[in-house]
């Protein structure tokens, strides 16, 4: 079969779908991985119906448009929240955002992390009940142990960064806050009463936070001179805006250079607030600690209660400096995460991604399996790399132009751990979109 994966922020998304698409791949499917330019050619029907996974089925319009063309060129469409809302303690006002009786409607499955966001998907949409499924999220898979090798980094190690993660969403956007609300007025989110004022009392929230951790930032960087520390901005986030607070230090570095589990798994400490960085460095087993400077408890508190907790910045320097050099610490909070974690799907005994793959199979038929040419495409992608010689071109921040060799690299990784993804090959057809296929 055809099968289109799509992705919408490189960083985020690019390793755990490479994952699942050779897995597809090494099952004898035609695997095509990229933007939303790949997926415009499947509803203009210059590509082949196929099966889709879409990373979001939120109500806008424009949505509602591309779900409409899917069914119109016989594809099947399958889709999971990439937002996933999980670190929420009422998940129902973010679901209603992201989900409506219209796009469900137009979407075959509906894939879920766990429980937690099933549980609450089929109470609001009991008519659908038999679209969503249980299947996990590839990107969790990646927490496992057996992945650790896929992240391990000397070039990160050998400097012993302290990790802040950001996710504020606001202060150091790429885009202003009027643009954003802009955004949700015109795409509908705001119909939604509860999600409106949800988002206002965030984005209020979420500046007050920013200065917190910019003046303890500061502090930091003075008092441990020594100590390196990296700022890792959220997709949505600016470096340069980010740089603007700062005057230039030695021993702070703002970049988006390397995945967020890159850095989680290679820092010696890392520092978040409500953040899924801290989800993932407690299941990878890292010195964790939650900067909660404000007494404030949040819908997204749930992540801030594994680690250690830090109320203004002397705790959080003290902390910095009793865990730094220890090799050895207790995690905190371990039966409280062990429950959480089930919001995230049953990571220790499930396979994320053959529950995908099977659900896929369900669909299977020969006209979801009728080749591409991809002649025109191919051709249209060198016409476009001589343009670029001489026209400088614009660049998505979330989804840069595709690295050949950092894919090789990556798939030469997978591929060393797993026999049955040893005749995968990869093709890249245009700056953002690649096939994978089994060799014959």
């Amino acid at each position: 079969m055809n099968i289109y994966i799509k992705i919408e922020i490189e960083t985020r998304e690019l390793l755990s779908r490479l994952l699942l698409g050779m897995h597809a791949a090494s099952k004898g499917h035609d695997v095509y991985i990229g933007n939303n330019e790949m997926l415009k050619l499947v509803q203009k029907k210059k590509f082949n119906p196929g099966i889709i996974l879409e990373k979001s089925i939120t109500p806008a319009d424009s949505r509602i448009t591309q779900l409409k063309d899917y069914q119109q060129n016989n594809s099947i469409v399958t889709s999971i929240d990439e937002e996933g809302g999980l670190l929420r303690e009422n998940i129902d006002v973010f679901l209603k955002s992201r989900f409506s009786q219209k796009t469900i409607s137009l979407t075959n499955k509906v894939f879920c992390w766990g429980d937690y966001d099933y549980n609450s998907l089929i109470k609001l949409f009991p008519k659908e009940v038999n679209k969503f499924v249980k299947t996990g999220n590839p990107r969790v898979s990646l927490w496992k142990k057996e992945f650790q090798h896929l992240f391990i980094s000397n070039e990160i190690k050998k400097k012993k960064y302290i990790l802040i993660s950001s996710n504020f969403g606001v202060g150091v956007s790429t885009v202003r806050l009027s643009e954003i609300a802009k955004y949700h007025i015109e795409n509908n989110y705001f119909t939604n009463k509860e999600y409106e004022i949800d988002f206002y009392q965030s984005m209020n929230l979420n500046l007050r936070l920013l200065f917190e951790f910019i003046f303890s930032i500061n502090y930091l960087t003075d008092r441990f001179p020594d100590y390196n520390f990296i700022i890792r901005p959220h997709p949505s986030e600016s470096v340069e805006q980010w740089k603007n607070f700062f005057k230039k230090k030695k021993n702070l570095e703002i970049t988006k250079k390397y995945t967020h589990s890159d850095w989680i798994e290679n820092s010696k400490i890392i520092i978040h607030n409500g953040c899924t960085a801290g989800v993932e460095a407690y299941a990878r087993n890292k010195k964790i600690i939650a900067f909660k400077p404000l007494e404030i408890n949040t819908e997204m508190n749930y992540a801030n209660e594994f680690g250690f907790v830090a109320k203004n910045k002397i705790e959080l320097g003290n902390l910095i400096e009793e865990l730094y050099e220890k090799e050895e610490f207790n995690q905190i909070n371990k039966e409280k995460f062990n429950r959480f974690i089930s919001r995230f799907g049953n990571i220790e005994s499930e396979d994320f991604i053959e529950n995908i793959l099977r659900e896929w199979e369900k669909f299977e038929s020969l006209n979801l399996s009728i080749k591409n040419n991809l002649f025109f495409e191919k051709l249209k992608n060198k016409a476009r790399l001589i343009k670029n010689i001489f026209i400088k071109p614009y660049h998505n921040k979330k989804f840069s132009p595709l690295d050949k060799k950092k894919i090789n690299i990556l798939m030469r990784k997978i591929k060393d751990k797993d026999e049955r993804l040893k005749n995968i090959k990869f093709e890249l057809i245009g700056p953002q979109m690649f096939k994978l296929e089994l060799l014959k």
